[in-house]
């Protein structure tokens, strides 16, 4: 969603013409705000909102509100709308303008009783497969930033097991990195 800078509230952090300043909000379910929460896209990719606006990228559903999945988009766009009015805009404050919203059946993976467990038994299978790497974010958290360090992680660990390989022979291996 996107709303003309002047339509915000005087947020901590706020500077001169840049409301926002921060990554975004979490909404705990206690607030009664049905959205969980928004991520300031404009504070963080300046350019992204058109002139004179703040880009909102606002998350809502999840596990534990299923009726969100018998809305339609409209609904959704209102309910969003309505949750970023009362967190974040000035009383009055017209409509935002919605940009784009993409609905997901499936979205965040939920760690339920037994998810352990679970892992545990990949960690077995993988130490009976060598060179078979499972790897997502079933395994680390759903966080950007834990993903990218799995990620990076990870690939060094594949890249070890290659090398490896083609020191004894039995890999052919061409690996480059970039800065």
């Amino acid at each position: 969603m996107a709303y003309k800078k002047e339509w915000f509230k005087d947020l901590p952090n706020a500077k001169e013409g840049r409301p926002l300043n921060g990554f975004g909000h979490l909404l705990p379910r206690k607030m009664g705000i049905r959205s969980l929460g928004t991520i300031w896209s404009s504070s963080l990719f300046p350019g992204r909102a058109p002139e004179g606006y703040e880009l909102l990228l606002t998350y809502i559903g999840g596990a534990r509100d299923r009726g969100i999945k018998d809305m339609s988009v409209e609904d959704i766009v209102k309910q969003v709308d309505e949750d970023n009015h009362k967190i974040l805009l000035k009383e009055g404050a017209p409509e935002g303008t919605m940009l784009g919203c993409k609905v997901w059946q499936y979205a965040i993976p939920q760690y339920r009783k037994g998810h352990l467990d679970i892992l545990a038994d990949i960690e077995e299978s993988e130490k009976d497969a060598p060179g078979f790497f499972m790897g997502g974010n079933y395994r680390t958290g759903v966080a950007f930033g834990d993903c990218v360090q799995y990620g990076i992680n990870e690939a060094a660990k594949v890249a070890e097991f290659l090398k490896e390989g083609a020191e004894a022979g039995g890999v052919a291996v061409s690996m480059s990195a970039s800065a």
